[in-house]
């Protein structure tokens, strides 16, 4: 399989070097969109309780914590060119900032970065093969494996406070397809991580292949991805560093399979599964294997004889955990570049490997959404959330950060090791979420949503001067415009 992929490689490189300087452009366009919002967020440290103990420390930043609140804008420009025999060249820019920063970030608070930048070749060689180089979006299935190179939980390169809410997508990559209707095999080789000093270079290989069929809607796709880290250092915190930044030198394969369909009219129901096996830590001392799953189920049914036409959702997500104190076989399933939200408030807070959002976690949604009047629809969400392995042992008891537990967006407020405590108990929370989206014109979108987060018993632990349970909420308001 590598030496088709790099093939694959050699052939379009050759190929996009053999174009003219400057193609013939048969047709331009230009398109893009700004999106503007403001941003409350409260106790997203869940130890409102706690702000004026001895034990907080008030040199942290306040990003996750009390009464936090910003505006932001977020801009985008496309531009897809037509060139001559199936040739065609998209460039998009993107900028996006908190507003009136560009004064304490030292100019970087607006800059303007290339988002897309590839070149597309149709019917390369022969008919059915289509090769696509450069910055590009890559999104399988629902996001469930492959779709954001950082994971929608954050944005390594954003400069908005709120990197949860980044457009930014874009993987460096190859990909070709092959289209042999009604099958359809994709391949890709992207470069997450580049370095020219060290050997720590991280790249994406994948093979997606699928199939529609005549009947139903129905589609099904096989899938492998292949994840090498050729990282020296050891899991956990970079010198210097508040967070568990480090992450272990790793190969890791993702093999699932998925599916929808619709049985009956106005009834959609998908499925997937996956597995990830191989070197979960190929340094330490102590080499570990990966050995983790995660599957989905979801099915959405709209009630058209209503004027309004309601949807109702229901959905159940798994993903394995790793048990407390175990030192062999890694079980906690790696998020890798997933794209889904389970809750707009956890989805932030409880990111990261074996955090209970995107990992180590039970998830059931119950949801509805309709259109009570013209051009405005309505939608309410319920998560609740499990832990597929409890955090500690015993109740009362200090999460530690490092080793298998990476708590990103908790623990990089956290202060000293041990700051939040935790109870025997796999019940982790449940979070509301409401919205309201009106479509003002064709072009010009509001929408005013909310979403409370509220912690289970599992994160109820406490000592005589913290506790951790605070309701941590989100109130968002926005104004999207597309042209």
């Amino acid at each position: 399989m590598k030496r088709l992929l790099t093939v694959c490689i050699i052939v379009s490189a050759i190929a996009l070097f053999a174009l003219p300087a400057f193609a013939e452009v048969q047709n331009v366009k230009v398109s893009g969109d700004v999106n503007s919002a403001g941003v409350y967020r409260n106790d997203y440290d869940l130890m409102q309780a706690n702000r004026n103990n001895s034990t907080y420390d008030s040199t942290l930043p306040d990003t996750y914590s009390d009464n936090n609140n910003f505006l932001y804008t977020q801009a985008r420009v496309r531009v897809d060119a037509d060139l001559t025999d199936n040739v065609m060249a998209t460039v998009r820019l993107l900028s996006e900032w908190d507003w009136c920063t560009e004064s304490n970030t030292s100019g970087d608070g607006d800059n303007v970065d290339i988002d897309l930048a590839n070149v597309t070749l149709k019917e390369a060689f022969y008919s059915p093969l289509t090769i696509i180089v450069g910055r590009q979006e890559l999104r399988y299935g629902t996001g469930f494996v492959v779709a954001d190179p950082d994971t929608n939980t954050t944005s390594a390169d954003s400069n908005l406070t709120a990197t949860d809410m980044s457009l930014r997508k874009s993987f460096d990559a190859v990909r070709t397809i092959l289209d042999y209707n009604p099958w359809t095999i994709d391949m890709i080789f992207a470069k997450m991580d580049e370095s020219n000093t060290t050997k720590d270079d991280e790249d994406l290989y994948g093979v997606n292949v699928a199939y529609m069929f005549d009947n139903y809607d129905a589609e099904a796709e096989a899938y492998w991805f292949l994840n090498r880290d050729d990282s020296e250092v050891s899991f956990g915190r970079a010198a210097g560093e508040t967070a568990d930044t480090n992450t272990p030198g790793h190969t890791i394969n993702t093999f699932g399979v998925r599916g929808s369909m619709t049985p009956a009219e106005n009834l959609n129901i998908l499925g997937e599964v996956a597995w990830q096996r191989g070197d979960f830590d190929k340094i330490s001392s102590i080499k570990r294997d990966q050995e983790a799953y995660a599957f989905q189920l979801a099915a959405n049914y709209t009630l058209s004889e209503i004027t309004w036409e309601p949807m109702l959702r229901l959905g159940y997500t798994h993903y394995s955990g790793e048990e407390i104190d175990d030192t062999g076989n890694q079980e906690a399933w790696i998020p890798l570049y997933e794209d889904q939200t389970h809750g707009v408030v956890a989805n932030y807070i409880l990111g990261g490997i074996n955090g209970g959002q995107n990992s180590n976690a039970e998830i059931l949604n119950i949801g509805a959404s309709g259109m009570p009047m013209e051009d405005l629809t309505v939608s309410i969400d319920y998560y609740k959330f499990w832990l597929d392995e409890k955090l500690v042992s015993t109740s009362n008891t200090a999460i530690a950060r490092g080793n298998r537990l990476d708590w990103t967006n908790l623990t990089e407020n956290s202060g000293a090791t041990g700051y939040y405590y935790a109870n025997s108990d796999d019940d982790l929370g449940y979070e509301v979420d409401l919205a309201l989206n009106y479509d003002y014109t064709e072009d010009v979108k509001m929408g005013l949503s909310a979403g409370w987060f509220v912690p289970g018993k599992a994160l109820e632990g406490e000592d005589s001067d913290c506790r951790n349970d605070e309701t941590a909420i989100q109130v968002l308001a926005t104004l999207d415009v597309a042209f």
